[in-house]
């Protein structure tokens, strides 16, 4: 440098400036050279506050970052994915993300992000796949994204993103699955939202949506899946063009404000597999159309205001595994042909105006997993074979005009967890085996005819958490055996015409905290033992032929806030307390 003399040191001062800014890039500036990719990759590393699996601690300068956690590279060593999802990270996602230019696949999923969505994204021009979901990214949608012409993949599910719909994103013309439900957007689904070539999977459910929903999503001609429903409210209903997806396997429209008819329409989506229509204010008859979706497999009508009856075209639906139309107000019989649908394992047609007998064949498929049929008006008796298959864990009949005994093949049904069959006329004894199943957790008979005794039991689910076998006709002594259910806590008894004495090993039951033996003939002293039950808080043992006094234990158990033993032969206890006591 000793030739840098004036005139020319002017000269050598701009070169080394010129030089220095060559080795100095800055990142800062639009369009400036990005920094180098390990540079950018530890930006990111910085602005995440929160690595609580230490993931990130294989990201040092002193080994290549092509070795780094989560990091791919291509045979020039330039980063083309990065993949951080379901680490828990915590932090913002650093500008510096945009110096990977080299990125096709970008996935932060299921962190805890927060922020915005930063608009250097849009730097990287060739990226391919952006998933974003499951964090706390905020503020509206950048707007820059729309620049990724290349992006097949977008992903925003489960955030915290306001603001209208973005309309640009229909200006990335390669989107195939584009997913922005679970946020907080508003205002209408843009009519150019109809526009996407390739689009095959488009959600914007579980937003705040209103408006109506635009006909010109029918011409998205390649999508498979479309997710519009829950917590959206949109105004009129379904658009007839929607018929016109030929390729849609799932339409999720649930819980959305829909109302109006089902478009006859929708019988041309033969792909169709999953139909969710449920929770809106639908109305009028089921279309017969809907009984040439012979691809479809659940289908969920639920609460709305169905009327007329089940079509008979529903034949057809030899695939179908589920079929909801609980809460809806539709009437007749149920179609003997629902008892012979080859898949069905869920039937839910509770709250209807169902008369008729139940078909005889449910469950003879051995598939059948839940059953529930109550609140309706049907008749006869419940069919033979519901637990063909040792597949049925619900069974609710509750609240209709059955009678005939309980089929003794529920007492061997060892995959059944809830049985509801009160309110009905059923008669006949419990079949044996039955409160002994190694699954049960709810038994529920109370308000019908059955006679018998209350079935001994060498084994008992631990989670038997409720037994009501009130108003009925069963007799006899309560057996020793009683011990065996030491998980329940509600042991209703009550308006039968049990006789002896109460068992003393009811005391083993420390789940129990409602117990309603009134009613019935018992007969002795009440077991001293029942207050080792330290949960129990209503005790009711009214009407009975019990004598002597009442025990000083229970009078004594703190949280019992209900005792009624009027109606007996007892002698008050020889000490009181603020137990609410009925004589």
């Amino acid at each position: 440098m000793e030739s840098c003399r004036e005139p020319k040191m002017g000269f050598c001062l701009l070169f080394l400036l010129l030089l220095h800014l060559q080795l100095v890039p800055d990142s800062s500036a639009v369009g400036s050279a990005p920094l180098p990719e390990y540079r950018a990759l530890l930006s990111l590393k910085t602005a995440i506050t929160d690595d609580p699996q230490s993931t990130l601690s294989s990201w040092k300068i002193s080994t290549s970052h092509c070795t780094w956690f989560g990091v791919t590279c291509d045979s020039n060593r330039h980063v083309i994915a990065l993949n951080v999802s379901g680490l828990n990270l915590t932090g913002t996602l650093s500008s510096d993300i945009g110096n990977l230019r080299n990125l096709v696949n970008f996935t932060v999923a299921s962190n805890n992000i927060v922020g915005p969505i930063p608009p250097e994204l849009s730097l990287i021009s060739g990226l391919r796949l952006l998933n974003l979901s499951n964090n706390i990214f905020n503020e509206t949608f950048a707007r820059e994204l729309a620049s990724l012409k290349f992006l097949q993949v977008l992903d925003l599910y489960n955030n915290n993103l306001t603001g209208d719909l973005p309309v640009v994103v229909s200006e990335m013309a390669n989107l195939r699955h584009l997913h922005l439900g679970g946020n907080y957007f508003s205002g209408i689904i843009p009519v150019e939202y109809g526009q996407f070539p390739t689009l095959e999977y488009l959600a914007v459910s579980g937003n705040e949506l209103t408006g109506a929903i635009p006909p010109e999503i029918g011409n998205l001609t390649n999508l498979k899946h479309l997710y519009i429903g829950y917590f959206n409210n949109y105004t009129g209903g379904i658009p007839p063009e929607l018929g016109n997806l030929s390729n849609l396997i799932r339409f999720d429209a649930a819980n959305c404000g829909l109302t109006g008819e089902v478009p006859s329409e929708l019988g041309k989506l033969q792909n169709l597999d999953t139909l969710f229509l449920q929770v809106n204010g639908l109305s009028g008859s089921l279309p017969k159309e809907l009984g040439t979706l012979k691809s479809l497999k659940s289908m969920d009508l639920s609460n709305n205001i169905f009327t007329g009856e089940i079509p008979d075209s529903f034949l057809n639906l030899l695939n179908l595994t589920l079929l909801n139309l609980f809460r809806n107000k539709l009437h007749g019989s149920i179609p003997d042909f629902i008892g012979e649908l080859p898949e069905l394992e869920v039937l839910q047609l509770w709250e209807n105006n169902f008369t008729g007998n139940i078909p005889q064949g449910l469950g003879k498929n051995g598939k059948l997993q839940i059953l529930d049929l109550s609140s309706n008006k049907l008749t006869g008796e419940l069919p033979p074979n519901l637990c063909t298959g040792n597949k049925l864990q619900t069974l609710i009949t509750l609240g209709n005009f059955l009678f005939g005994p309980i089929p003794a093949s529920l007492g061997e049904c060892q995959s059944l967890n809830r049985i509801r069959m009160g309110d009905n006329f059923l008669n006949g004894s419990i079949p044996k085996g039955m409160l002994s199943l190694p699954e049960l957790s709810q038994v529920e008979l109370q308000n019908n005819l059955l006679t018998g005794e209350f079935p001994a039991t060498n084994s008992v689910s631990i989670n038997l958490g409720q037994v009501s076998l009130s108003n009925n006709h069963l007799s006899g002594p309560l057996p020793p055996t009683i011990s065996n259910f030491s998980g329940v806590q509600k042991l209703l008894l009550d308006g039968n015409q049990f006789t002896g004495p109460i068992p003393s090993e009811i005391g083993k039951l420390q789940q129990l905290s409602k117990i309603d033996f009134s009613g019935n003939s018992f007969s002795g002293e009440i077991a001293p033992e029942i207050s080792q039950c330290k949960l129990l808080t209503y005790v009711d043992l009214s009407r009975n032929q019990l004598s002597g006094e009442i025990p000083t234990e229970l009078t004594g158990m703190h949280i019992l806030n209900y005792l009624n033993v009027s109606r007996n032969h007892l002698a008050p206890a020889s000490s009181a307390t603020s137990t609410t006591l009925h004589f």
